[in-house]
């Protein structure tokens, strides 16, 4: 398999005058990993923002398995975001926000959902919470 699993191509993002991405260009193939490191306000995070499609490059591309996703919602990427700070609502419970992502979605049949949940947290060993 000779695409990249992604790529960013002269990928540009301004804020105003303070331009926070210049010309960023890199391959990712398919089971390789990548580490961001670099001082805070280098933009790390605006990076993967503009990956996960939050937010909007001003040009350049982004490409999904050899496919440009930059003009696609965040839900029809197919990529999945781990904030830094987690996104929880404190009022749910741990099965509730764990399914509260594919209830919205409204893909999966009642039951089936709660059997997959159900699964990932068993895996996880959270299944009683």
């Amino acid at each position: 398999m000779n695409t990249p699993l992604l790529s960013l191509i002269q990928v540009n993002k301004f804020y105003d005058e303070i331009q926070a991405l210049h010309d960023v260009s890199l391959d990712i193939k398919h089971g390789e990993f990548l580490t961001l490191l670099g001082p805070s306000g280098c933009g790390k995070t605006t990076l993967l923002r503009c990956i996960a499609g939050l937010e909007r490059v001003d040009s350049g591309d982004i490409l999904l398995n050899g496919r440009s996703i930059k003009d696609l919602a965040p839900n029809k990427r197919n990529l999945n975001t781990v904030f830094q700070n987690y996104a929880l609502f404190p009022h749910l419970n741990v099965y509730d926000n764990v399914a509260y992502g594919p209830r919205v979605k409204e893909t999966l049949a009642a039951e089936e959902l709660k059997a997959r949940i159900g699964d990932v947290l068993e895996l996880v060993q959270m299944s009683g919470y």
